[in-house]
């Protein structure tokens, strides 16, 4: 008798164990860049089935991080941007805000590696996002344009019984330089064959006056015949009386998918916005949910907007706050999920996501009342960390970075109302130094097998 229940628990381990494997089995992998002050490297971390996060692995692209945390004063070198990475079939391309080149990678997806392909000159300073459309003539072409930044020029502390101003990059620049247009300054088309990895730069499509900004989002609307581009304003940081602050402008372009040309330039500025970071296009709609920072204070109510192209003009036609009310919580990126009835807004300063509700082109809060749904991250998490956002394909998961001072990916629980509940937190291998602004993480991008 003893021996027959051997058998059969001799049976059953190895069902237990298949079970087990299929479990934890990796069904994709996550991409984020360094963007370190050193040499640029992209992260590739295993997504397990059960949503956890497995092995890690870092590739060089050759090209140089923007991070620099001896410039921009309190800010430690701080610059904001969605996009900054984007998976074309089995290529992956990346900025190199520091080097002023994009990489293209080819990806392994059996096991997520990266070859190194090809670094391109970006087409201006310090590039930060791209995005990509197929070509009318569809096959293996794309379009694809990468904004190009320049700098993020700001002020910091100057109001009545406050310490001294400070202007950065200097105070010329806040005199007449910020009416200057800079050609590095930029949005660049380029073209992308898919299958050979080769990206050849096209043309310049525009340039920006600094009074506004250069480019922190460039994205291409679902039918690639519209591109929207978020500029920084001017921002001016630690103080009551922002004097300098400067509005940040959302600008929307008609694009020709068969032949590359942009035009019918139109934007959206408002004064008391200075920050427009990341945005969303609507999965059907001309409309696009637009996340912004250092509102002044009777702009609270405008972490998050929603902005309407009329094809002659972008007008608004939503706005709320996010976070707890009246809190200054810099809200600067913004994720919609798969079914695209779900906006998620996450904010640096305090390190919390909002969740709000998508219904027929109309954004509203979830649940009862009038607070605002939100989850935060790790308890301790210091302020000024969290940035860039990505949904998992069946809207189950919702992962995070802490781009600025944890360097980290956090993985959410997304509950059947939409809001968020923390999983749990991963550090980023590769990250070995400490400090904030040491590496200022760019880009979340993931493939699914």
């Amino acid at each position: 008798m003893i021996k027959l229940r051997l058998i059969a628990l001799l049976a059953i381990i190895p069902m237990m164990l298949m079970g087990a494997n299929a479990a934890s089995a990796q069904v994709g992998y996550l991409y984020t860049s360094l963007n370190g002050e050193d040499t640029n490297q992209v992260i590739s971390i295993e997504i397990m089935k059960n949503g956890k996060l497995g092995a890690q692995k870092a590739f060089s692209t050759n090209s140089k991080g923007g991070a620099n945390v001896s410039v921009g004063g309190d800010a430690r070198g701080d610059f904001d941007s969605q996009g900054a990475i984007q998976i074309i079939g089995d290529k992956l391309l990346v900025v190199n805000a520091g080097g002023n080149e994009v990489t293209v990678f080819k990806i392994n997806k059996s096991n997520g590696d990266l070859t190194h392909m090809q670094n391109i000159d970006s087409g201006g300073i310090r590039p930060v996002s791209l995005t990509a459309t197929p070509k009318a003539t569809g096959s293996d072409e794309y379009w694809v344009v990468v904004g190009n930044q320049w700098n993020n020029p700001n002020a910091q502390k100057g109001g009545a019984g406050e310490a001294p101003i400070e202007m950065y990059p200097h105070a010329a620049f806040h005199g007449i330089g910020h009416k200057q247009i800079l050609s590095t300054r930029n949005i660049t088309l380029f073209s992308f064959n898919q299958k050979t990895g080769a990206l050849d730069k096209v043309s310049l499509i525009d340039s920006y006056i600094g009074t506004n900004g250069g480019p922190t989002q460039v994205s291409f609307n679902a039918n690639g015949d519209k591109i929207a581009v978020t500029t920084w304003g001017i921002a001016h940081f630690g103080t009551a009386t922002p004097a300098l602050s400067k509005p940040s402008r959302v600008y929307v372009y008609d694009f020709d998918k068969a032949t590359g040309k942009a035009g019918n330039a139109r934007f959206f500025e408002e004064d008391g916005i200075a920050g427009s970071i990341g945005f969303a296009w609507d999965k059907t709609l001309d409309q696009l949910y637009v996340s912004n920072f250092n509102l002044t204070t009777d702009k609270r109510n405008n972490s998050l907007t929603v902005l309407k192209d009329t094809g002659g003009a972008v007008v608004k036609a939503q706005n709320f706050g996010t976070g707890d009310g009246d809190d200054i919580d810099e809200a600067c990126w913004v994720a919609l999920n798969p079914a695209g009835d779900k906006v998620y807004v996450s904010s640096f300063g305090t390190n919390i996501i909002s969740t709000f509700d998508l219904k027929n082109g109309k954004v509203s809060k979830i649940g009862k009342g009038d607070e605002t749904v939100y989850a935060s991250r790790k308890e301790g998490t210091p302020p000024g960390d969290t940035k860039d956002m990505l949904v998992s394909p069946d809207g189950e998961l919702l992962y995070n970075i802490g781009a600025f001072q944890s360097f980290t990916v956090s993985v959410f629980k997304v509950k059947d109302n939409g809001s968020l509940k923390l999983k749990k937190e991963y550090p980023i291998e590769a990250a070995t130094k400490r400090g904030a602004g040491i590496y200022n993480f760019l880009g979340l991008a993931a493939y699914y097998k």
